[in-house]
């Protein structure tokens, strides 16, 4: 029996035939392409749910996989629930796949309700957090309220520490020793006053810390231009005009204002004076100075003398005050002498005692044209 069912087997290919082979190989390779082509859970969820793009999907879904939409269910609803729009999230998760899974309980809400609490807005929020998302991965205890509560002492004001955290959100995600800490050094080394350097760390943290590794050099570079006095208060401005203007835009900057009859010699005198002369636009500079010699009939000149006046707002300070000057002046109301310049760098409060209020019986017209204009220069509705 045994030697019959051997000759049987024998006499029986061991082999499947080539044109079987092919068929079963064609449908298994069918098979996987259609598995393949199927998008992945985590992949369809991140399309539909994040806003992702199918790349970008991809990308993540690479690093990170879920099978339940229940995780990042929660993940979008707590970011949802502290005004961070769709695309917000979705730049959030392209940028730091792995917060989609992280827990809202202990990783999230925690950072977003300590961050809320010294005074971040929903909008605010959601921009820095969107800037660098790993600033929810940090530790709360061990480096977010540390490193907050230092900048907080040193801008001396929890306000003014988020000012400088919208400014660059690195600060909070790295840590001051990493972007604060080196620039504030060099600077004190270099002899510019304290003051300048809260100012510089309030509102041009991005810029500083960029600039770090070139401080030294620009600091000298802006000596060289006639500010030998590190420790003036506008050398600060100085450097930052320094820094942040090419070649080409100075020669701009030059031939703005020798339209209205200024050498370059004029210019870089004002500049020294005021800074913020450079530091401003070219649409600025022909606005600011239009102004004066059209509707106010000085000559270019006048902000020669004065060039502290271009650091002033146009829309919100100057025009409006110039119209009140104008007004007390034509109806013979100006009682006192005092020149433009004083009236259009006094305080908002002082402003309005001396030169509206005193005149508000025999001008009532006057507190509307100075309403008028200054709700216009800010977009709201006058009250």
């Amino acid at each position: 029996m045994f030697g019959s069912l051997s000759k049987t087997l024998l006499r029986r290919p061991l082999f499947l035939p080539t044109t079987t082979l092919r068929l079963i190989s064609t449908a298994a390779a069918a098979a996987a392409a259609a598995t393949s082509s199927r998008p992945s859970f985590a992949v369809s969820y991140l399309v539909n749910s994040c806003g992702l793009s199918p790349e970008s999907a991809l990308f993540v879904s690479e690093r990170v996989n879920f099978e339940t939409s229940a995780r990042p269910d929660a993940v979008i609803d707590v970011f949802k629930n502290h005004g961070f729009s769709q695309f917000q999230i979705s730049g959030i998760i392209r940028r730091w796949p792995w917060l989609i899974l992280a827990s809202p309980e202990r990783t999230l809400l925690p950072k977003l309700k300590y961050l809320r609490s010294v005074g971040f807005s929903g909008s605010d929020l959601a921009k820095s957090i969107t800037a660098a998302p790993c600033i929810l991965t940090r530790s709360l205890e061990k480096h977010l309220i540390p490193n907050f509560g230092r900048l907080r002492d040193f801008l001396r004001g929890d306000k003014y520490a988020v000012t400088a955290i919208r400014h660059s959100p690195r600060i909070l995600s790295q840590g001051l020793e990493a972007t604060v800490d080196p620039f504030v050094k060099i600077l004190r080394d270099k002899g510019v006053r304290e003051s300048s350097i809260v100012w510089l760390v309030k509102n041009q943290s991005r810029t500083m810390i960029a600039l770090c590794g070139h401080l030294d050099e620009i600091v000298e570079k802006t000596k060289g231009m006639g500010f030998d006095d590190p420790s003036a208060a506008k050398f600060a401005v100085a450097m930052l005009a320094v820094v942040g203007m090419s070649e080409s835009t100075w020669e701009r900057k030059f031939d703005a204002y020798g339209r209205w009859g200024w050498s370059r010699d004029d210019t870089m005198r004002a500049f020294v004076k005021c800074p913020w002369c450079m530091a401003t636009s070219e649409e600025k500079i022909m606005a600011m100075i239009g102004f004066f010699v059209k509707e106010m009939g000085f000559e270019s000149s006048f902000l020669l003398r004065h060039p502290s006046l271009m650091s002033l707002s146009l829309e919100r300070r100057i025009r409006p005050r110039c119209l009140v000057f104008k007004h007390l002046s034509l109806h013979g109301l100006m009682k006192t002498k005092i020149g433009l310049t004083s009236l259009l760098t006094f305080s908002e409060v002082d402003f309005l005692e001396k030169f509206l209020t005193p005149h508000i019986e025999e001008a009532p017209e006057l507190l509307d044209i100075y309403r008028e204009k200054k709700h216009m220069a800010t977009g709201t509705l006058v009250p």
